[in-house]
């Protein structure tokens, strides 16, 4: 089962949803959109980002609002220094040219 930080996954739907209400977005909202449903797709490990955001949804609607796993704690509340799991925090891809985020791949047996 993949961790996801819930937290940053109801900031994105809300992020899009704000978007959607843009009737003539510029390139800048486009772009921000498309990186937006990128990440939903990863997040939630579907490919197509209407089923990835519906997918989304359902996920956060089962979930009281603003929490994460068990054991994990939120990048803002880590103290300085603190480990924080790598599968909640969104990372750059190295070398991806065109700055899509990207989430940090977890260890198998990893916990």
């Amino acid at each position: 089962m993949p961790l996801i930080n819930y937290v940053a996954l109801r900031e994105l739907v809300e992020e899009l949803d704000a978007l959607a209400g843009d009737t003539a977005p510029d390139a800048s909202a486009r772009r921000r959109r498309e990186d937006a449903l990128y990440t939903v797709c990863v997040y939630t490990g579907v490919r197509d980002p209407r089923r990835a955001l519906t997918r989304a949804r359902r996920l956060l609607a089962a979930r009281p609002s603003d929490t994460v796993p068990t054991g994990a704690a939120p990048a803002a509340a880590a103290a300085p220094g603190a480990a924080v799991p790598a599968a909640v925090l969104p990372v750059a891809a190295a070398g991806s040219g065109g700055g899509r985020p990207a989430v940090a791949p977890v260890p198998v047996g990893a916990a």
